[in-house]
């Protein structure tokens, strides 16, 4: 006896279907052991510490906006004592670096306000200097 005639003659259909019904009893088996493993691990950790807290209320500073970057007034005023700091003739990169040294906001936008107000004053080969 050769094939499925053999298969049939010694309970292979039978063997084949109990096998494959251990496997997916013991697929489901571990899938629910994995998906119940969470609440086991909360049971073998330490017990929580009860932990005393003191709240304290902080008065939260009040947001301010910057000053418009593009008030020449403002602008001159926060950036005459980083010029002041420079040489006469300096490179717009100088004064930008010194801009984000001090943390001052709006440093492009501030630059180039005091440009078009004519208080930045280009001297070629990258150069400028301020004018009062």
């Amino acid at each position: 006896m050769f094939g499925l005639e053999a298969i049939a003659h010694n309970n292979g259909w039978t063997i084949a279907a109990t096998g494959a019904g251990i496997v997916f009893a013991g697929l489901s088996a571990l899938s629910f052991v994995i998906s119940q493993l969470h609440k086991l691990v909360a049971l073998l950790d330490r017990p929580p510490k009860t932990i005393v807290e003191v709240v304290v209320e902080e008065t939260k500073p009040i947001w301010m906006p910057p000053d418009c970057p593009n008030d020449i007034q403002v602008a001159i005023t926060l950036y005459h004592p980083l010029i002041e700091e420079l040489p006469s003739e300096f490179e717009l990169a100088e004064l930008y670096g010194l801009a984000k040294k001090y943390h001052l906001p709006h440093p492009h936008l501030s630059i180039r306000c005091l440009r078009d107000a004519g208080k930045l004053e280009f001297l070629g080969d990258g150069l400028f200097r301020y004018v009062a």
